[in-house]
């Protein structure tokens, strides 16, 4: 989402050679592909429609918890590759950017920095994990919610569009972790993140990590 654990400039940055590309349409992995071929000829009327995909991938993720139940994992990414395949904005950053701009609520990932899944359980985030970006000014700000809730962690970036009109690097410049501030110099944290599917209800992003990202609009931005 932008706001994983970011990488220093002097790191090597991923590529999409291996499961998913920066620019362009991805490769999926075998296991990937067999369960979504066996979720079209098991129900093709089903998946046949937009309406459809995303009604068939929001209703799995409600057993997923926010990615954090890894058996689901193989049928959600299944169902995300089905609903990025009737992507409307293909070129968001030039022909939608008033519906990139927005709050988003993150429904799913398979980030586990993300998810803090590594961190002792009271410094996990909580279900509120949110994105705001705004194309305008392009900048985003990611936001957690830890300890109860007691605590708000946060994240600023800039973001600089690449030539194909969805994918956009992000230079992080700050990190804050409850009310303090930690300024970071330009081009220390960065990172990569592509939008593959688009609409006035729901996002579908992939990072430069290979890690995917469900996220639903609830609101204007507030960078």
């Amino acid at each position: 989402m932008g706001g994983e654990r970011p990488e220093r400039s002097d790191e090597k940055v991923p590529t999409r050679s291996t499961a998913a590309t920066i620019a362009g349409k991805k490769t999926p992995t075998m296991g990937q592909t067999t369960v979504a071929l066996a979720l079209l000829l098991a129900s093709p009327s089903s998946c046949s429609s937009l309406a459809a995909r995303k009604a068939n991938l929001l209703a799995a993720l409600t057993d997923a918890n926010q990615g954090r139940v890894l058996s689901k994992r193989p049928q959600v990414d299944a169902l995300i590759e089905l609903v990025e395949e009737l992507n409307p904005q293909p070129r968001p950053l030039e022909m939608a950017p008033e519906k990139l701009s927005a709050r988003w609520r993150l429904v799913y990932t398979t980030s586990s920095s993300i998810l803090g899944m590594r961190r002792p359980r009271p410094f996990r985030p909580r279900p509120r994990i949110f994105q705001h970006i705004d194309v305008a000014r392009l900048e985003a700000k990611n936001e957690e919610w830890i300890l109860g809730g007691l605590v708000k962690n946060a994240v600023r970036a800039k973001l600089t569009p690449r030539t194909d009109g969805r994918t956009v690097d992000v230079g992080f410049t700050q990190f804050r972790v409850g009310g303090i501030p930690f300024n970071v110099g330009p081009g220390r944290f960065k990172g990569v993140l592509e939008t593959t599917f688009l609409d006035d209800e729901l996002r579908i992003s992939r990072g430069d990590r290979g890690n995917l990202f469900v996220l639903v609009r609830e609101g204007p931005p507030a960078v």
